[in-house]
């Protein structure tokens, strides 16, 4: 989830840096993001249309995975393990995909080592995605593929943490802590419960970095400035719902409503862009959507009116980035980025749409490989 936003949202940097997607465009085609005409969905009902969305979904991902196990990574062919993490808590999320959660969980058992740490020095944002995916497929996060030390994700995520002085609730590099790295590392921590002390800490330092505007710097170090999608600085969206996730799941409160920020940020035609900056002609996408479906769904304000935009509430704007029946069949129930399919944001989306906010707990899954139903003819 959050790994594949942050690679989601250097690739739009890129973009945009190249001169590409500077004009506004529509969400996504007509042609291949609206329900197909002989879609055989109940559309009347709303929620009978998110939960096919979600099965759908979580259906292409659940095809999407490798006979390992693994999510293989769309961009560089090889096997991944934050990918698979994200896999594992979108089809949790689902409620789908049993024997490919199991099978997945057993590939990150033995293959999570290099992605949680580099050269000796453990990442608490990896720390805590591999953890959040571990409590949702059910597994010990303790005893994580083994009985070492090194397995004990709980005692190396709280041993990231800084326990006194300023930096005191910062997990990992202080010079370099992020709202992705404390966010995951708090929600982690919620998920197995028993370290009140280091979550007290953690969300009080997170709930101290909130911008006035309500939302959050990617960089918990800067201050605060204006979002600007130009010169790539201010809160987004992203941050800011990851960071909304971990103080709610943490029994904490904001000194700014975030609530405020995101319907600021929110774009005409319901989604939202990676800056929270509306109107400035960025695109909404999936992957932003699905973060603040997220929060607002942890915010219990998925219904609140002032986010409804043209008639079209973020749910359904998140909904209107999936392929349906218009779309080839290895297609459908994919989401889409920048007008293709894309791997990355429908692992975001699918939990989302799915009506899960972080963290996910562990729940019975469906068989099911499900896809949208269309008729011939």
């Amino acid at each position: 989830m959050p790994a594949s936003v942050r690679r989601a949202a250097r690739a739009r940097l890129v973009a945009m840096l190249l001169g590409l997607g500077a004009a506004a465009v529509p969400v996504a085609s007509a042609a291949t993001a609206q329900p197909g005409a002989h879609a055989l969905l109940a559309l009347q009902d709303h929620a009978a249309t998110v939960t096919a969305a979600a099965a759908a979904g979580a259906g292409w991902i659940a095809r999407d995975l490798s006979n390992s196990g693994a999510l293989v990574d769309a961009v560089s062919g090889k096997p991944s393990a934050g990918d698979t993490a994200d896999a594992i808590l979108a089809l949790v999320a689902a409620g789908e995909g049993a024997s490919q959660v199991k099978a997945a969980t057993h590939w990150l058992e033995d293959h999570f080592s290099s992605y949680i740490s580099a050269k000796g020095v453990d990442n608490p944002g990896a720390l805590g995605l591999v953890t959040l995916a571990a409590v949702a497929a059910g597994a010990d996060p303790a005893h994580f593929g083994g009985q070492a030390s090194s397995n004990d994700l709980v005692a190396r995520l709280r041993a990231t943490e800084h326990l006194n002085g300023v930096s005191a609730g910062v997990f990992g590099a202080t010079r370099s802590a992020n709202a992705f790295n404390q966010s995951l590392a708090l929600l982690a921590l919620v998920s197995v419960k028993g370290s009140t002390m280091a979550i007290h800490l953690g969300e009080a330092y997170l709930e101290r970095r909130q911008c006035a505007d309500g939302g959050w710097e990617y960089s918990l170090t800067t201050p605060c400035a204006k979002p600007d999608p130009k010169t790539y600085s201010g809160p987004d969206t992203n941050s800011t719902a990851l960071a909304v996730m971990a103080i709610v799941a943490a029994g904490g409160s904001f000194g700014h409503g975030p609530l405020a920020f995101f319907a600021n940020s929110q774009e005409t035609n319901g989604s939202f862009g990676y800056y929270g900056v509306s109107g400035d002609g960025q695109r909404g996408d999936a992957d932003s959507t699905g973060e603040v479906v997220q929060a607002l769904i942890a915010l219990r304000a998925i219904n609140d009116k002032q986010l409804v935009r043209n008639a079209i509430t973020p749910e359904r704007a998140l909904e209107n980035f999936q392929y349906r029946c218009d779309a080839p069949a290895s297609e459908r129930g994919e989401f889409s980025y920048d007008g293709s399919p894309s791997q990355y944001a429908t692992l975001q989306a699918v939990p989302a749409i799915a009506g899960a906010a972080l963290p996910i707990g562990p729940r019975k899954l469906s068989a099911a490989e499900l896809s949208f139903s269309c008729s011939a003819g």
